[in-house]
């Protein structure tokens, strides 16, 4: 039986990676840091370890307990950064965690396969659309640092024989993504309204493009990734952009109300505009390992206001 080990495991990514190779006889240990023992119960791994990646000593000795042949690094701080003891936290948890994690799989676990939860974050202002792996990285975030720092780092790591690649995945979603995220926010909301338990809806940039996808779909990439005959880098998405007007006026539509009647545009929201989206081209991926998103836009809205529902 073939074992896999999810670091994150507690997020989004990590309940459908879990339910995905569970379903294909996998054992899995999914890896969270303190603190996320409640939300580890939804994953259901073979078994649950709370412990910090900066913890050199911990980590060994979880590796050698679990001697994983798959490991899956979905770990990582993506908060909005608004002071510097935050960046530092950020570099450390995203930049220096990852290093650790990686050197010690490589030096323990010579033969077993790791994948890095990548993000487009990395192209940062882009000079054209789509992008796709031989596009310009050059991040305007600190979380974007440490990203592209991470895939260099798979990068060096794969130069000297061990199986390290990068999914570079562009927005994913699902109805547990968290609430901080604009979509959940424009789900919640509007639901909200329509329960009358609020009286609007306070947006930024109507007009930003964004290439949503389905995180059921993108974890089933990052598996595949581990199956092929080398290890390559791949942008994960569906290369079709929709605006935030876009998806808010699906979901309100879907809820039976008027989105203009409801919305208002908070300056302090409002960001540049883009001369270029960030729409991903996932033609790489498609044609090597034959992957492909299944969900389409308006199914994936569907499921999460659905889901919301259910859920009040």
């Amino acid at each position: 039986m073939a074992r896999a080990l999810i670091t994150g495991a507690a997020g989004q990514d990590g309940y459908f990676l879990s339910r995905l190779l569970k379903s294909k006889g996998y054992e899995v240990h999914g890896l969270d840091r303190p603190g996320a023992e409640d939300r580890m119960e939804s994953i259901e791994p073979a078994r649950r370890w709370n412990a910090s990646l900066l913890d050199d000593g911990a980590l060994r000795e979880l590796l050698s307990q679990v001697s994983p042949d798959e490991i899956y690094h979905l770990a990582a701080f993506s908060f909005v950064l608004t002071s510097a003891d935050q960046e530092k936290s950020v570099l450390k948890n995203n930049l220096e965690a990852t290093h650790s994690l990686l050197s010690a799989s490589r030096e323990l676990l010579p033969s077993s396969r790791f994948c890095f939860a990548g993000s487009a974050e990395v192209f940062g202002n882009p000079d054209h659309s789509p992008q796709s792996e031989s596009s310009a990285i050059r991040p305007v975030t600190v979380y974007g640092v440490t990203k592209a720092a991470c895939q260099h780092l798979m990068g060096v790591y794969r130069q000297q024989g061990y199986f390290a690649c990068t999914a570079t995945l562009f927005n994913h979603e699902s109805s547990r993504r968290s609430g901080q995220f604009v979509t959940q926010k424009i789900v919640k909301t509007a639901i909200a309204i329509q329960q009358g338990k609020a009286s609007e809806i306070r947006l930024g940039s109507m007009d930003a493009v964004r290439d949503w996808g389905y995180a059921g779909d993108y974890v089933e990439a990052m598996w595949r990734m581990l199956q092929g005959s080398e290890p390559r880098d791949y942008v994960i998405a569906t290369g079709h952009g929709h605006t935030v007007q876009d998806f808010a006026e699906l979901v309100f539509t879907k809820l039976g109300l008027n989105l203009q009647d409801w919305l208002i545009i908070d300056p302090e929201l409002v960001r540049p505009p883009e001369a270029f989206p960030r729409i991903g081209d996932a033609s790489r991926i498609k044609e090597d390992l034959g992957w492909q998103p299944v969900m389409s836009f308006e199914d994936l809205v569907d499921e999460m206001v659905q889901s919301a529902l259910h859920s009040q």
